[in-house]
């Protein structure tokens, strides 16, 4: 693992990656959404005001879906889910959730994604193709520890976005700690961070929201490390290598425009592809979607959806070491 580490950061790759990670830390701290009453901020004597109308807003909003006739499925389970959330509100009034507002914003944010992708592929989509090209491949595979390089090439796929997103997290904690000052108030309702709390499936705390998040994320990270590999062992150079993910990555939003497939699998691929997960994350994290009748089977979509996402990432990890051991059999 560690010579793996060495060789990326001793190459060209390592220092660009590096680059772009700095570039995407300090480009962060200056994006934000805006923030309840912030237009009404020169005229301090209707902030307060503004703020809880606000937030009264969105109380009256659940009350009104909670009110509602159930004619279908869709508007039972709706009235059921605003009720949930409004018997969760704890206080009435407006409380001051700015921190965990734009550390939310920052957690998922559509840039961040693109440039981890950005990354995986210089580092991942080259991780073995760069022995094949410089015909160490040979040497390693001869050699006694041939296992253990391989598996660590593997290892590094999904420890390395998850390093990466695990310091991309603290660095904007500490950032946003210090523009916006003590993260508080983080037990109270996902509600009061979202600008529609009638799209949150659950009654999510902010911190339960977040946290479920930066889960989803890491997962859909790991998984496009895991493949970038994937595609670096069964390709020989890095223009096959880099061409055969992104085909992969584009793939699912590609198959949206054909017709002909059954509308559910329509519907799952408008919600897990990855383009669409890596620029409308905010939509999909968290989301109510309705349920899916399959065959006598009533399955809620996101938990659907979620599955697939994790099988993704195993299906890639059991093909790495099926061809780790196609090619420890030689």
């Amino acid at each position: 693992m560690s010579w793996e580490v060495k060789k990326i950061f001793k190459s060209k790759n390592g220092i660009i990656a590096l680059i772009l990670f700095f570039i995407l830390c300090t480009s962060m701290v200056f994006m934000k959404p805006r923030l309840e009453g912030e237009s009404d901020y020169k005229d301090k004597s209707k902030d307060v005001v503004s703020l809880q109308e606000q937030f009264n807003m969105k109380v009256e909003l659940l009350k009104e879906v909670s009110e509602n006739k159930e004619e279908d499925d869709i508007s039972k389970e709706l009235k059921e889910i605003s009720n949930k959330k409004l018997a969760a509100i704890k206080f009435n009034e407006y409380k001051d959730i700015r921190f965990w507002k734009v550390f939310n914003h920052r957690v998922s944010h559509s840039f961040m994604t693109f440039v981890m992708l950005t990354i995986i592929v210089i580092i991942f989509s080259n991780i073995y193709t760069d022995e094949i090209i410089s015909t160490v491949d040979n040497l390693i595979l001869s050699s006694r520890n041939k296992n253990k390089v391989l598996y660590s090439k593997l290892a590094l796929s999904i420890g390395a976005p998850t390093i990466l997103y695990a310091m991309y997290l603290v660095i904007q904690f500490a950032v946003t700690y210090i523009q916006y000052g003590k993260p508080i108030n983080g037990s109270l309702q996902a509600i009061r961070i979202l600008d529609n709390p009638l799209l949150i499936k659950d009654a999510y705390t902010i911190y339960g929201f977040i946290l479920l998040k930066i889960g989803i994320m890491l997962i859909i990270l790991m998984t496009l490390g895991v493949l970038a590999s994937l595609f670096s062992f069964i390709t020989t150079n890095s223009i096959q290598s880099t061409s055969g993910f992104l085909i992969c990555i584009l793939l699912g939003k590609v198959m949206i425009l054909i017709k002909w497939l059954p509308k559910e699998a329509l519907m799952i691929l408008s919600k897990i592809n990855y383009i669409d997960l890596i620029f409308k994350f905010n939509e999909f994290a968290g989301m109510y979607f309705g349920r899916l009748e399959v065959f006598t089977m009533s399955l809620d979509v996101a938990n659907l959806c979620l599955g697939i996402i994790i099988a993704t990432l195993f299906i890639g990890i059991f093909s790495c070491t099926s061809i780790f051991k196609k090619f420890l059999a030689r």
